[in-house]
């Protein structure tokens, strides 16, 4: 992970987090966010959940978890190199230049947030291919490898 995610994601994560998986599996990278829930489904560091291609419902499911953070994970078109990770805040979106899903994130974010008191944000991983394809590419399954070993150590050092 570079230093500044990793310096993002430390400033961003207090507290019990609720990690949300966005994704579509049969769409090659776009699956990232759905392929990571899925894996650290069993950390007791954080509650994960592979919400898939429709996050709309697991709404409540979230929000039953009274999470202090959540943290959706997408594969989010920010203009960035195949496979480079990013924490974007909704507010943000509008402005951020992402392209993928953005007024439906914000509004999902914003959603969650009312429901649950508790702050969102995206952690957004550049897709280099979203084309049919069960697979994710080499560089984001680089990424992938690289959040499921970071992830549960970010969050099992939360400040609580």
């Amino acid at each position: 992970m570079d230093r500044k995610l990793e310096e993002q994601l430390n400033g961003f994560i207090d507290g019990h987090v609720c990690l949300m998986g966005i994704g579509n599996r049969h769409r090659h990278d776009d699956g990232v966010g759905s392929f990571i829930a899925e894996a650290l489904d069993s950390h007791p560091e954080f509650d994960a959940i592979d919400a898939g291609f429709t996050p709309e419902n697991h709404l409540e499911t979230v929000a039953n978890l009274h999470p202090d953070i959540i943290l959706m994970i997408d594969a989010t078109d920010f203009g960035g190199n195949p496979g480079e990770a990013r924490l974007i805040y909704p507010d943000k979106v509008a402005y951020s230049g992402v392209s993928t899903d953005a007024g439906s994130l914000r509004m999902l974010a914003e959603y969650m947030s009312a429901r649950s008191h508790a702050p969102v944000a995206l952690l957004a991983i550049q897709p280099a291919d979203t084309s049919e394809g069960e697979s994710l590419t080499p560089v984001v399954n680089d990424t992938f490898r690289d959040l499921l070993e970071s992830l549960p150590n970010l969050c099992s050092h939360a400040k609580h």
